[in-house]
């Protein structure tokens, strides 16, 4: 990966500008990524990865300034560095002596549940079968949808929302906190 990334600037103009963008953008990179991850190993890995994307979407950036490419920069090593927590809080196992499996539910309540879902916009419905019980990426959801990954966030979130307010509605959640 990292030989195809080095011939993706030829140029030696591509080359001192990317020089340039790694010093100047490096250490604050690293701020924003060990904010969110704590980890000094993990904010490397999310900065690397960030200046891995800069390489390959470098011939977008070359028609914007330093300080755009700048900014962009710092909204990837963010994300990245999101991701990174995303995927470490999926991978993280539940302690078994502190998880309590819930008490089954009545099949009238089950149905019902399932109904309330099932009534949810399908915008919504859809997304939310994908991430949460198909278990699918965004990306994935993204691609199969034919969306953008932030309109899939966006629906995530939403859906969620609404979601929750409709269990709330029907006395599902009974005023107690819901993830």
């Amino acid at each position: 990966m990292l030989t195809s990334c080095r011939d993706m600037l030829e140029r030696e103009s591509d080359k001192e500008r990317f020089t340039r963008l790694y010093r100047a953008n490096r250490r604050q990179m690293a701020r924003i990524a060990s904010q969110i991850l704590g980890s000094g190993p993990q904010a490397e890995d999310a900065v690397h990865d960030a200046f891995l994307k800069l390489i390959r979407h470098f011939s977008e950036l070359r028609n914007r300034t330093d300080v755009q490419a700048s900014r962009w920069l710092m909204v990837v090593a963010k994300n990245t560095a999101l991701d990174i927590l995303r995927k470490e809080q999926r991978e993280t196992e539940l302690d078994a002596e502190r998880w309590e499996p819930a008490a089954p539910a009545d099949d009238g309540e089950f149905y019902a549940l399932v109904a309330l879902i099932r009534g949810m916009p399908e915008d919504y419905r859809r997304v939310l079968e994908l991430r949460f019980v198909a278990e699918w990426s965004v990306a994935s959801i993204a691609k199969e949808l034919s969306l953008t990954e932030s309109t899939v966030k966006t629906r995530i979130f939403r859906g969620r929302k609404l979601l929750i307010h409709l269990l709330r509605k029907e006395g599902y959640l009974d005023g107690r906190a819901c993830v």
